[in-house]
């Protein structure tokens, strides 16, 4: 708990003492500046005596006071009166200060510290600096509020602050107004000057699956760059976890973050848990290493444990490791993936690629003919519990060849050929058989395309340009019919689908110029697609609109992205059934974001006889001083909403609360969260 980090800007005030035994302080006039109304020495023991409108300058600091006192031959100096010391933008109030000038050692008593940066103040009987690194506070409160009455404050009897450690406190007390709500009899505190550690405040909660919660978060800074964060969660219901969340940066931009939890769950007496893991490795500006980590102890865990939409109701669990290598023309990309499918009754038959290793080329010109070649390759080791399992070689060359370019049209024709082998596994319960397999398919194809552009110029205030762009494209793909079945499945690239296709879009493009004084800034207002397949013959794999192959035309697809200003985007995606003359699928969304805490948005999902369901959300800060949101989303199919999320959070000028209600099938959940200004933050 940072009841009493603020204080040691006392030490800064102070600045820092010669050492001990070092040379007598130089002359007045060389270190020392003293202006007031009236100034008198006395030769005979070298005192120097200030009074009225006293203002001292050293190293720095500056101090005014009604009177002061400084002592050559001992190097003290008395303060009296209206004491005021500042230093940058921290300031130290108080009626008396004695100050060594060879130890470091000062007392001021009492004293009032005011830091701004976090509105942090400090009230103390007496303040004492031992030296550089150390000092205590007697009889302390400190509060973030407006005095003489805040809203809160922390009191402490005793202090002891180590710059270079911990700090301790004894009966330390939080008051709300006046009126005591939490006693520690003691506490310590590591002491950071860069970033803030210590107990953060406490989350209080309810949960129909969890009961009663309170959440005990502690924050640890390591060093600049590595951070800790300790939770401890009492479930009522369940028991009590513990949770471990470190963050790290490394050189070249390479970072990480881990999260663990851990619970003895009383409702289903064993051991639960998660692991997080995402890391970022980046040897050079050409190789790097990425790996996202997510495991748990079992496969209803964090239907149980997870609190956020995308957690609760997470399809898998996904351990991914890649790594990257890159040259001039050619890239090596390995990855491992294992998988854990949370809605299978179990995982024998979920396929895990351990490891997969790809060889891409970029086109490369063949000689100074107008030939390019292109190289996509993988090798994989597919497994899984179940058959088959084993290894697949996928090979993809490709010549492409480029007979003209121009302004008005771009043309290219391409043939590849896909060659797959196949090393596999056949199992039974104790003995397996091997088998091998191969295959060619070629593939050709041809793409026109040309850009039609044109630029207006504008009426509008800002917007004084108008460039409108058209690209038709026109594609032909030939991959002739195989059987393929006597090739094991491990997913859609050991069944490819025989195409004899046209393929027909146009993209309209709208970018424009605007001119905000002496700013000028290009962006894009609007991006609209049109598309659709004729299949000559053959058929066709589309998952999301569920096509039948006998059928030649596919959905008539839409896709639009439009911004209306800088905080109104609109988008719009849809798949028209042309046979049956229906939407197969829509997905239609408006946000809004003034990027000052308001903001609302609403989409809306169908894809036909599958889902279809509306979110919407909804965040403002325009009812001071409340802060408001509401996030919703409701399915159409089952009647019912999937998730409702209520917050408020109340801002006063030094505290605020806030309050959220979490509805999800089957749980419901409330939590609080208090927070004070200046305290308790990372």
């Amino acid at each position: 708990m940072n009841i009493i980090h603020y204080v040691i800007f006392f030490c800064i005030l102070c600045c820092s003492a010669q050492a001990a035994g070092a040379a007598p302080p130089p002359a007045l006039d060389e270190s020392i500046h003293i202006n007031a109304d009236r100034m008198s020495q006395n030769p005979a023991d070298e005192v120097y005596t200030a009074d009225g409108n006293v203002i001292v300058l050293w190293k720095g600091m500056n101090l005014a006071a009604d009177q002061v006192r400084y002592s050559a031959a001992t190097h003290m100096l008395h303060a009296s009166g209206s004491v005021v010391m500042t230093k940058e933008s921290a300031v130290l109030k108080g009626e008396t200060l004695v100050l060594d000038m060879d130890t470091g050692r000062a007392e001021m008593d009492p004293a009032l510290l005011s830091v701004p940066e976090s509105g942090v103040k400090i009230a103390a009987e007496k303040l004492v600096r031992i030296n550089e690194s150390e000092f205590s506070a007697i009889s302390t409160e400190l509060t973030s509020c407006d005095l003489p009455d805040p809203a809160w404050k922390f009191s402490a009897d005793n202090l002891k602050v180590n710059l270079l450690g911990y700090g301790t406190g004894r009966n330390v007390i939080f008051y709300v107004k006046n009126i005591p709500v939490l006693y520690l009899p003691w506490i310590a505190f590591p002491v950071v000057l860069e970033k803030r550690s210590g107990l953060l405040f406490p989350q209080f909660g309810y949960s129909q699956s969890r009961g009663a919660q309170l959440d005990i978060p502690a924050y640890w800074v390591i060093s600049p760059s590595q951070d800790l964060q300790l939770d401890l969660d009492i479930l009522s219901r369940r028991g009590i976890g513990t949770g471990v969340d470190y963050r790290y940066i490394r050189k070249r931009g390479s970072e990480g973050h881990i999260n663990t939890y851990l619970i003895y769950d009383q409702l289903q007496d064993r051991w639960r848990g998660q692991l997080t893991l995402e890391h970022k490795e980046i040897f050079s500006n050409d190789a790097n290493l990425r790996m996202a980590v997510n495991v748990t102890s079992d496969r209803t865990f964090l239907n149980d444990f997870g609190q956020n939409n995308g957690e609760y109701n997470r399809q898998s669990s996904d351990t991914r490791i890649n790594a990257l290598k890159t040259w001039e023309i050619y890239a090596i990309n390995s990855y491992l993936r294992y998988s854990e499918d949370l809605y299978a009754p179990d995982n024998s038959s979920t396929l895990q690629t351990l490891p997969s290793v790809g060889l891409s080329g970029v086109r490369q010109q063949i000689f100074s003919m107008p030939l390019f070649f292109d190289l996509d390759a993988t090798a994989e080791n597919q497994y899984r519990d179940t058959a088959p399992s084993g290894q697949r070689l996928h090979l993809f060359p490709r010549i492409t060849l480029l007979p003209f370019t121009g302004p008005y049209l771009n043309a290219s024709l391409y043939a590849g050929a896909h060659i797959r082998g196949y090393a596999t596994a056949t199992r039974d319960s104790n003995s397996g058989i091997g088998s091998s397999a191969g295959d060619l398919l070629p593939e050709v194809g041809i793409r026109l395309s040309t850009s039609l552009t044109r630029i207006y110029t504008s009426d509008f205030p800002l917007l004084k340009k108008i460039r409108h762009e058209i690209i038709p494209e026109f594609r032909y793909t030939l991959v002739p019919e195989r059987n393929q079945q006597r090739l094991p499945f491990y997913d859609y690239t050991d069944r490819m689908i025989h195409r004899n296709m046209i393929s027909l879009s146009a993209t309209s493009l709208i970018n424009g110029k605007f001119v905000h004084g002496e700013t000028t800034e290009y962006r894009e207002i609007s991006r609209i697609k049109l598309s659709a397949d004729y299949a000559i013959e053959g058929g066709r794999r589309d998952l999301l609109t569920l096509v039948e192959s006998q059928r030649p035309w596919s959905d008539l697809m839409l896709e639009s992205d439009t911004w209306l200003s800088r905080v109104l985007r609109l988008t719009f995606d849809t798949r028209y059934n042309l046979h049956e003359n229906h939407l197969s699928t829509a997905v239609a969304g408006v946000e809004f974001d003034d990027r000052q805490g308001n903001s609302i948005g609403a989409g809306y999902q169908m894809a036909r006889n599958e889902v279809e369901y509306f979110e919407g959300r909804f965040s403002t800060t325009l009812i001071t001083p409340l802060h408001l949101s509401y996030t919703a989303r409701y399915s159409f199919d089952r009647g019912d909403f999937l998730e409702s999320l209520y917050a408020a959070e109340y801002r006063h000028k030094c505290w605020s609360v806030n309050l959220a209600l979490h509805q999800r099938p089957g749980n419901q959940s409330y939590t609080v969260n208090f927070n004070l200004a200046g305290l308790g933050s990372k």
